[in-house]
């Protein structure tokens, strides 16, 4: 396995260890002429504000700009966070340096399966995800995981990683960042540079989901000394470069068959107008469900002409007749059966933001309109436009390049946007039949109350407009900041009640998928035929045993594609290299990108690692057992050899001159 870490540079640089205390002290003692400067900082993404305002990404700004030393009440908390990042940076750097400087032992090729990937799963001492690896990626994994199992670090690292980049010591933070957690959890910080790191992977059976990783959110500090025109230009300005760098994205992945692209919607547009367009969409439901007066869930044309004049802006051609004759045709569109009535999912498909047609039902005349159905100005509409433009033109790239696109969810005041837009991908893109299937992949966090009702809704959605369905199901990644968030704001928590409620929740949405597979399966079911295709997102062990499980049952073969499974690159190995080696559709998230755009992300990962320790503690088993045993199978070889006489060569015969 291509090793990412152990070249000569890691080592600590000399003039840069020796100083580094010094520095740190410096630093601390000069906090007074601090406190009035402000340095720029990296991209770092934020949580909306405490108090509902809305946030603009900080890719545009310095975080600085709002950032002093704290007051000197508090200055002891920081010294003592500043001496103890700098002892974990020092002793870090010297494990660093002492795995750089490790010999080279041999992988084992001895670790045996049991023939069944069920059993394997559930065998806590298989090192089938660990014997592959060398020996120093070995002890980067250990290294990394018990980072993570320091709380303390791990919760104050995004404070630690501010000090520093105020009291310019991003050098050699970064560099600890570097050779630890982003050489663990992601391929580099270009595409090219995970070329090495796909390579591997394939090695042992394993596909790649390439991710940028760059995230946005919402931040008011943008506000400040910006007209709207000067920040709308901001945005587009960078939803371009980022669509750029994420088309050479495509065109790396292109190199591997059957890759996926992983995409952020958010990372396409102004985070601000996500949410807009979000807001609107759910007041739009909201009042589709008041309207329905029988409760039987459809308007009748009438019903359907009142929800229409709920809208910003109902008679574009400000002429009543129009209106009528307007209405008369949407609602033969929508009414596909034929039965006078119209349900929510044939509304949603016929009076969209995604459709030319209908875009202008949704602009306001004047901003800040108070309608029930928030609308738009024309700017608004005109930069949605430019979101669905940069997305359709990667997606027609994928296509040329049979490279698969992965669309992340979000955060919930962002994904009923998010889900739009890749809905309206999936019936351009996944409604004829492809060798590699799908090519639309959206995503849902299981760990979400309505999760399980809009999967039900979207797939009803892909069968009346003839496209499949591919999804990937996740638990979720933003439980703390959106539970905090809804008490905040005073709003329900999205949340399932409880970890039991969520795996119930995941179970039962794979369950939903997998019925429908079976029910095709007397007629030739295929990947080119299935009306869903499921991607199995999780690191939960059991979620995955038991989807191989139904699988046996169903007597969908592993390398069908039908069903697939996925874990995040550096996490749960022993899963997917279990899975590789049987032969199952398993791809890891290989994420890339700047250090500094990165950190969030790793941060992420940190956490999510404190938070399961006894997931962690068994790999650090595995990878300690794998350790001890090469170690003793090195030492017996060096033993044999030493202990074998050399061999001695007779002298010949005299010669006779």
């Amino acid at each position: 396995m291509t090793t990412r870490v152990l070249a000569s540079s890691m080592a600590l640089p000399q003039s840069m260890a020796r100083p580094f205390l010094h520095s740190a002290k410096r630093s601390l003692h000069t906090t007074h002429q601090l406190s009035h400067a402000k340095y720029p900082t990296p991209f770092q993404p934020f949580a909306p504000h405490s108090r509902g305002h809305t946030r603009f990404p900080s890719a545009f700004r310095s975080l600085s700009t709002s950032t002093s030393i704290p007051p000197k009440a508090s200055s002891s908390l920081w010294t003592k966070a500043a001496i103890g990042g700098t002892v974990a940076l020092a002793t870090s750097a010297t494990l660093l340096n002492q795995i750089a400087k490790a010999p080279v032992m041999m992988e084992n090729s001895s670790i045996s399966s049991s023939g069944n990937v069920v059993a394997d799963l559930k065998d806590k001492d298989s090192r089938i995800g660990v014997a592959k690896k060398s020996s120093a990626d070995l002890m980067l994994s250990m290294l990394v995981f018990k980072l993570c199992t320091l709380s303390l670090l791990v919760d104050m690292a995004p404070k630690l990683i501010s000090l520093a980049e105020m009291m310019h010591l991003t050098p050699p933070v970064y560099w600890f960042v570097r050779n630890t957690f982003f050489a663990h959890f992601c391929g580099g910080e270009s595409a090219e540079d995970c070329i090495g790191t796909m390579n591997s992977l394939k090695s042992a059976g394993i596909g790649s989901i390439l991710d940028l990783s760059i995230e946005a959110d919402l931040d008011d500090s943008m506000l400040q000394n910006q007209t709207p025109d000067e920040i709308r230009t901001l945005f587009n300005k960078s939803a371009d470069n980022i669509a750029q760098q994420i088309s050479t994205c495509i065109e790396t992945a292109a190199n591997m068959s059957k890759s996926f692209t992983a995409i952020k919607i958010t990372a396409m547009s102004s985070p601000l107008l996500l949410q807009q367009v979000s807001s609107t969409l759910v007041a739009l439901e909201k009042s589709f469900k008041n309207m329905v007066q029988d409760k039987d869930g459809k308007l009748t044309k009438d019903e359907f002409k009142q929800l229409v004049k709920m809208l910003p802006n109902p008679t574009p051609s400000s002429n009543p007749a129009e209106l009528e004759k307007m209405v008369d045709q949407l609602f033969n569109e929508a009414d596909k059966d034929k039965d006078g009535r119209v349900d929510w999912v044939d509304f949603a498909c016929t009076i969209s933001l995604n459709r030319d047609e209908t875009r202008a039902l949704f602009m306001s005349e004047t901003s800040g309109s108070e309608k029930v159905i928030p609308g738009f100005e024309k700017e608004d509409l005109e930069d949605y436009k430019r979101v669905l433009v940069r997305m359709e033109n990667l997606c027609d790239q994928a296509a040329k390049t049979h490279t698969r696109l992965m669309i992340d969810a979000e955060q919930t005041y962002f994904q009923p946007a998010i889900d739009s837009v890749a809905l309206h991908l999936q019936e351009q893109y996944n409604n004829t039949p492809h060798v590699d299937g799908p090519l639309i992949f959206n995503t849902y966090q299981m760990y979400l109350k309505d999760a399980y009702s809009r999967l039900q809704q979207d797939y009803t959605r892909a069968q009346r407009n003839g496209y499949v369905l591919a999804v990937k199901l996740v638990r979720g990644a933003y439980m703390v900041s959106e539970r905090k968030r809804a008490l905040e704001l005073g709003l329900e928590d999205p949340i399932c009640d409880g970890i039991e409620a969520t795996h119930q929740s995941y179970n039962a949405g794979v369950d939903l998928m997998l019925e429908q597979m079976n029910q095709r399966k007397g007629s030739n079911l295929s990947l080119q035929t299935s009306p869903v295709v499921l991607f199995v997102a999780s690191h939960n062990k059991n979620s995955v045993i038991r989807t191989c499980e139904r699988m046996q049952e169903l007597e969908l073969e592993p390398q069908s594609g039908l069903v697939m499974f996925g874990q995040l690159m550096g996490m749960c190995d022993q899963i997917s290299y279990t899975l590789g080696q049987y032969g199952y559709g398993i791809y890891k998230y290989v994420p890339y990108g700047p250090i500094h755009h990165v950190i969030p992300y790793l941060i992420r990962r940190a956490q999510e690692n404190a938070s399961v320790l006894g997931g962690v503690s068994v790999e650090m088993n595995l990878l300690w057992e794998e350790l001890k045993s090469r170690f003793v199978a090195q030492k017996e070889r060096a033993q044999i050899q030493t202990s074998v006489p050399s061999t001695i060569v007779p002298a010949g015969p005299a010669t006779t001159v």
